[in-house]
Parts: structure tokens; sequence; C-alpha cells
């Protein structure tokens, strides 16, 4: 196997990682909207609250922390075009801002496809801004996963307190 070769599928692990990250993150957002919309219509009227505090307080905790838990999966889904020093011609942001036409292209794509040299410092570049992305949206996945846990875990108390 060739270098290359290799380049081609570390790229595309990275890529592969951030499917997973957005995958997560997407389950987080439609099981939190579910919970949410338990919540909402588990909470009593108002004039009840104080009458029944410790299950009311269980069931905004766990509305709050639903909520901020579909915050931080819809920051996943945030697109971020700049990857700072990436200049890979690979990378379609890239290849859309610096050439306006296709015909200007294809030179550029030719040559870095017939230097293997090239190629690798290309996918090397792109590998490098795919994991910058696979890292951010893990890092917003995570917290959204933990939250989503408290909010289930907090509904349940509030389901045992209330009998």
């Amino acid at each position: 196997m060739t270098a290359t070769e290799d380049a081609w599928k570390a790229l595309q692990h990275s890529n592969d990682l951030i499917k997973v990250a957005d995958t997560k993150a997407a389950t987080m957002f439609a099981a939190g909207g579910v919970l949410g919309g338990i919540l909402l219509r588990a909470l009593p009227t108002q004039q009840l609250w104080l009458a029944d505090w410790l299950h009311v307080g269980l069931l905004l905790i766990s509305t709050g922390s639903v909520s901020a838990s579909i915050l931080f999966a819809l920051w996943v889904f945030v697109p971020r075009l700049r990857t700072e020093a990436s200049r890979s011609v690979l990378f379609f942001d890239n290849v859309a801002r610096q050439y306006s036409k296709a015909v200007d292209f294809v030179p550029t794509y030719r040559t870095t496809l017939g230097d293997a040299a090239r190629l690798e410092e290309s996918l090397a570049a792109q590998f490098w801004a795919t994991s910058r992305i696979a890292q951010r949206k893990f890092r917003n996945v995570t917290p959204a996963i933990w939250l989503f846990g408290i909010a289930l875990i907090t509904a349940l108390l509030a389901g045992i307190v209330m009998r």
C-alpha cells in the first residue's frame, strides 16, 4: 500500500468520525425534542407550583437540561467553512473561493493528482481540516449527551416524586 493510499484512508476515517458526531447530534436533537415536549405537557399550571414545588422543580431542571442539550446538538450542525490555514485543493470551499471557473481549476487539480508528493500534501492538509471539524463536533455532542442524560434522570425522579 502506498503512502497516498494510506492518506486517503486516514482522510476517509476522519470524514467517518464527522458522520458519527452528526448522527449522535441528530439523535440528541430528536430525543431532546420528544423529552422536551413531554416535560412541557407534564408541568402543572402555575397556581400549583408552590404546592407541588419538588415535582415542578425537578421538571424545570429537566427542561433546562434538555434545552441546553438541544442547543449543543444544534451547534454541531452549524457550518464553519474557514479552517484557518488549510489550503488543500481537496476542500470544496478553497476550490470555490480560489477558482470561479472549472477551466481555471482543472490544471491545478491535474497537477496535484499527477504529483504524489503534492497529492499527499493536499491530503494531509485536508485530513488536518477534517480532524479539526470532527474535534469541534465531538466537543459539542459530548455535553449534549450528558445533559440529555441528566434531563432524563431528573424527569424520571419527577415522575417518582409525583406518585
